[in-house]
């Protein structure tokens, strides 16, 4: 039965990755799926998990009343957990209130052994049983149904099944406790049939504890409940108590948020012009980082953060492995306004899976090697990260806590906490840091800015209006208070060089800028009726002054191509140009009163020249003046295509070549293609606007083709 579209809409907000299914049917069989279940189940807290393990335990599909009545519900939270598991894809709903449905699309489950029991009585084999009932003081008789009678009926009365497990040696105890407490399954090799009769897992075998098949030993799920004891139930907790206190006073985050996204923006203007170099190994250096730290003026881990942002939003990417380059996107992102460029920022960080101020896999000791940015990698600090702010949601505004009051909560949300326990508290104090830095946490606490996002509120409000009118100075400064508008920055930047952003952003007028925009082709008196549509007050004079002044000398030498050839209407200035030492690798030679062959390309000759002081211009060859606008280095990147809940809704025709592609690439499952009449057994493939690309197994190539020209795909 197709989701409706505002459950459909939640699904894929939680579950991004069934965002490129193409039709309804192809969703139900993902969701299905227990390869991509499984990682969605245990990024939910505790209580989710323990709901889908007694799911599990009632054979799937069970009604509200009775999964309450297997539970121990103190909180009244089944309700809301069942709920969540829904919003997930993990279950299904028929009807409501107490008498309502719950299904899972799981029939075999998730869990290899439910609430760390073993398989139940009715799975054994007949002569399990038989070996059951008589370990525990009984005869058995009859048929399996039969021994499976008797030994429910023993092990129903749990005090003797704990008065004969207390008359165990101690190491047998010992064992029997461990396994009972949720490992109910322990190896123990046999060499050649043999049995050591004096390991504690024999004579629990031999007392009917456990059942053996092979090397494996396993204590079936009603003697593990027994030996816990009578009314014993799983327990739905809730999140543990968080300490927190109260903060002097509510913050917005704005100021941090404006700032993190004028800092990615100067990372992109650097890359742009001064590609950032990686290692041959992969990522940016300890060196490289102090350059590019000392160029933006912030912390190292500042910089680490705006690299692992702008990688994984995609406005930087390598070139050829070898340094780091703004994109095409970067162009898109700068046009937008700061509140959309600050949520993008955002939604990449909590997409992140590493930390970027602790970029360690955090697994075990060998493990916790710091990795160079800006590469992602797996590791336990995204699940972290997101159930630390999930943790936060639920405090009081205006209150906060440290790393070490949120662990434990941190830790009833996500299992990451013990699987990545090396690295847990710092992964939890790298997510509150790179909160600050974001605007999204400040002094252990959700900024307003922050809720707002994680409530799925809009933000744009809380943004200033953009300014789009600046005020010119005489001092040939120019003042734009709140924040410019990105058609206005891109002015500035153009023609006057930034000096300060904060409340206000600053930019100031020189030769030099004033000689970048002249060569951009622009003309002073265009850049003069800019000035003053922009200007909320006229253009001073002193700006006024300077323009004319490097317009008059702008263009007054002139370098055309031959080896280069450099021109000038003064002969003095020739004669000027010839005999100046700081020229002397142009090796200028004058063969007219106004003409100068060079010895350097023209791009070189321009660069010299201007480094001496000149304002020299390009020539094309017809003549004219060739503008030169500012050079920034852009690597083509195509953007993911956005996922449309109504196309999926109104489905497409099964069995399509689009359907396959798209399971496949959501499931990472190989899948057949057929190119040209030939077929290529591909696998990790990954679509993009308009190509398919992955790995040929026939080829034992990467391929890319187009998607619009397969007309045949199939999964194997």
């Amino acid at each position: 039965m197709p989701l409706p579209a505002a459950d459909l809409a939640r699904l894929l907000r939680n579950r991004p990755e069934l965002a490129a299914v193409p039709s309804a049917e192809a969703l139900e069989r993902l969701l299905a799926a227990p390869e991509l279940a499984v990682p969605a189940l245990l990024a939910l807290d505790a209580d989710c998990h323990l709901v889908s393990q007694a799911l599990q335990i009632l054979g799937g599909e069970a009604g509200r009343a009775a999964l309450a009545e297997l539970l121990h519900d103190p909180g009244d939270r089944l309700g809301e957990t069942i709920e969540t598991l829904a919003a997930w894809g993990l279950v299904t709903l028929d009807g409501g209130g107490d008498g309502g449905t719950v299904r899972s699309p799981h029939p075999q489950g998730l869990w290899a052994n439910p609430f760390g029991l073993g398989r139940p009585l009715r799975e054994l084999t007949a002569e399990d049983l038989k070996s059951l009932v008589k370990g525990l003081g009984g005869r058995p008789k009859g048929r399996k149904s039969e021994v499976l009678a008797q030994a429910a009926e023993i092990v129903r009365d749990g005090r003797a099944v704990r008065s004969r497990a207390a008359a165990l040696p101690r190491e047998a105890v010992a064992l029997l406790e461990s396994m009972a407490d949720g490992q109910p399954v322990f190896q123990h090799a046999v060499w050649y049939g043999t049995v050591d009769a004096d390991h504690p897992v024999t004579r629990l075998a031999e007392a009917g504890f456990v059942v053996r098949d092979g090397w494996e030993y396993e204590m079936p799920m009603e003697v593990a409940l027994a030996l816990r004891g009578d009314g014993w139930k799983p327990e739905l907790t809730g999140q543990p108590d968080v300490p927190s206190v109260e903060l002097t006073g509510p913050a917005d985050g704005l100021a941090a948020a404006l700032a993190a996204v004028d800092q990615v923006e100067a990372l992109i203007e650097l890359t742009g012009t001064q590609p950032i170099a990686e290692l041959k190994a992969g990522g940016v250096g300890a060196r490289e980082l102090k350059r590019v730290a000392k160029a933006l003026d912030v912390p190292e881990q500042a910089v680490v953060l705006w690299l692992d942002l702008a990688f994984g939003t995609d406005l930087i990417a390598s070139e050829a492995g070898e340094r780091l380059a703004g994109t095409t996107l970067a162009d898109e992102w700068l046009g937008l306004d700061p509140a959309s460029r600050w949520q993008a920022l955002v939604e990449s960080w909590l997409a992140m899976p590493q930390a970027a101020t602790f970029r360690v896999t955090g697994c075990c000791e060998e493990h916790m090697t710091p990795q160079a940015p800006p590469y992602q990698f797996e590791s336990g600090a995204g699940e972290i990260r997101r159930a630390a702010l999930r943790v936060l949601r639920t405090l009081s505004p205006g209150r906060g806590s440290s790393p070490e009051g949120l662990l434990p909560a941190v830790g009833w949300r996500t299992r990451a906490v013990k699987e990545f326990a090396p690295a847990a508290a710092e992964f939890v104090t790298a997510a509150l840091r790179e909160g600050e830095l974001l605007g999204m946490v400040q002094e252990g606490a959700l900024t307003e800015l922050g809720r707002a996002h994680l409530d799925g509120a809009g933000v744009a409000g809380r943004f200033p209006t953009p300014t789009h009118t600046v005020t010119l100075q005489n001092d040939l400064t120019a003042i734009v208070s709140g924040v410019p508008a990105p058609q206005l920055t891109a002015f500035l930047n153009g023609c006057a060089d930034l000096e300060s952003r904060d409340r206000a952003s600053v930019w100031r007028f020189s030769h030099k800028s004033v000689r970048r925009a002249l060569d951009a082709g622009t003309t002073a008196d265009g850049l003069l009726d800019e000035l003053a549509r922009v200007a909320a007050k006229a253009v001073p004079q002193p700006l006024r002054y300077l323009v004319t002044d490097v317009a008059r000398r702008h263009g007054a030498v002139r370098v055309t191509s031959a080896a280069s050839v450099v021109t000038a209407e003064d002969p003095a200035l020739i004669t000027e140009l010839c005999g100046t030492r700081a020229l002397r690798k142009l090796a200028l030679r004058a063969i007219a009163p106004t003409v100068a062959l060079s010895a350097l390309p023209p791009d070189e000759t321009l660069q010299l020249l201007r480094q001496g002081g000149h304002a020299p211009v390009a020539v094309a060859p017809d003549g004219t003046i060739k503008a030169e606008p500012p050079q920034r280095r852009r690597l083509p990147v195509e953007p993911d295509p956005a996922w449309d809940a109504t196309a999926i809704l109104q489905g497409g025709e099964p069995g399509t070549p689009a359907e396959a592609l798209s399971v496949a690439s959501v499931t990472g499952e190989p899948i057949v293609i057929v190119w040209q009449r030939r077929e290529h057994y591909m696998e990790d493939i990954e679509l993009t606007r308009g190509t398919v690309s992955g790995y040929c197994h026939d080829c034992g190539a990467e391929h890319t083709f187009q998607r619009a020209r397969i007309k045949e795909a199939h999964l194997p």
